[in-house]
């Protein structure tokens, strides 16, 4: 059958923008929510598609894959609604996630805050920019966006997690980190480009008109250590809690990796339909439903804006590859504390992954 055949019509037709439920409070408060966590600069928005699309298909419905004219799924079931995901950053998936809610996006392992004082250099440094630790960056935590929920906010207490981190085998965590210095690179563009001051300036000078070898050991690599050393605690201090994967393992085996990272997270270890879930999520079948959407998928480039000011990416990319300076950036993670053996490339794996800002 023709793909636009699929898309005309009764069951297959996308629903209407307008069918996006009208905003509700959830009744109950989430106390415990997993966390996939991610550093500013990698993609977070796969793993938002995968589980969105892995949730939906065990509920029973169907997705059609645009470029290869087949539906996956129940054909008979409930089309899949893009407007359903605006962001997060909580995903619904009742039929995985015991508690409901699942986490995606950046921030500090939950639980550190107990043991941050031990660290007085994660204390005394400050992030690079906003936006790499959503539950204490002081937003309004009873009012926490949901994707796919009946409800779309839930009340979360930050500190009801940070217990919970301790005391609840369900409160579990995965970081996925990228290479430090292509991190670096990637989001020294992403924040000269924005258009934000919040984003654009740093200690009071435009970050285009910054030395890269400055941003990256003064701000970068700090920030970098302050997410990647309170997964890295956890793990240690609350055995079995946290699981830490390098983005390149993601990206050479993404049903493999996601299956490890969503068992370690549930206890669940059967997950039918996820190598579909995960196909589906491909880029060049997401940018195919954006064609037909008429809009991005991706919440964030929708309210990105950004500056026509030069902003560094060629010296940037340049220093990337610089071995040297990889040496030493890598003896700065150490002197703060990161085991260095999670950097080290795989046999015959290249180290870049050119990373999307997310």
């Amino acid at each position: 059958m023709a793909l636009s055949d699929l898309l005309k019509g009764g069951r297959f037709r996308l629903m209407p923008r307008s069918s996006r439920a009208a905003p509700r409070q959830a009744r109950q408060a989430a106390n415990v929510v997993p966390v996939i966590g991610c550093i500013p600069g990698a993609e977070v928005w796969f793993f938002r598609f995968a589980i969105a699309f892995l949730e939906h298909l065990a509920q029973g419905g169907q997705i059609v894959d645009r470029l290869r004219g087949r539906v996956v799924g129940n054909e008979a079931g409930r089309p899949f609604n893009f407007d359903h995901l605006a962001g997060g950053p909580l995903l619904w998936a009742p039929h995985f996630i015991a508690s409901g809610h699942l986490f995606i996006g950046h921030a500090v392992c939950p639980g550190f805050d107990k043991i941050a004082a031990g660290c007085p250099w994660w204390q005394d440094t400050r992030f690079c920019a906003p936006g790499f630790d959503y539950f204490h960056d002081g937003l309004d935590y009873t009012q926490v966006p949901v994707d796919m929920a009946p409800h779309t906010t839930v009340p979360v207490s930050v500190k009801g997690l940070d217990a919970a981190a301790w005391t609840e085998p369900r409160q579990r965590a995965v970081l996925v980190y990228p290479d430090p210095l292509e991190q670096a690179a990637c989001y020294f563009s992403f924040c000269s480009k924005h258009v934000a001051p919040a984003y654009n300036m740093l200690d009071g000078r435009r970050l285009a008109d910054w030395n890269f070898r400055d941003y990256l050991f003064l701000h970068a690599l700090p920030s970098y250590a302050k997410i990647f050393l309170s997964y890295q605690a956890m793990a240690a201090q609350v055995p079995g809690s946290v699981s830490i994967v390098p983005q390149q393992q993601l990206l050479a085996r993404p049903t493999e990796t996601l299956t490890l990272m969503l068992s370690h997270l549930t206890g669940k270890r059967d997950w039918p339909m996820i190598g579909d879930a995960v196909d589906l999520a491909r880029r060049e079948h997401l940018r195919a439903v954006e064609i037909e959407l008429g809009r991005p998928l991706d919440g964030a480039r929708r309210r990105r804006r950004t500056s026509r000011n030069g902003d560094g990416r060629e010296e940037a990319l340049r220093a990337e590859f610089d071995p040297d300076l990889r040496r030493e950036a890598l003896e700065l993670l150490g002197s703060l504390g990161i085991e260095l053996g999670y950097f080290a490339p795989p046999s015959g794996t290249a180290t870049s992954s050119r990373m999307i800002v997310a």
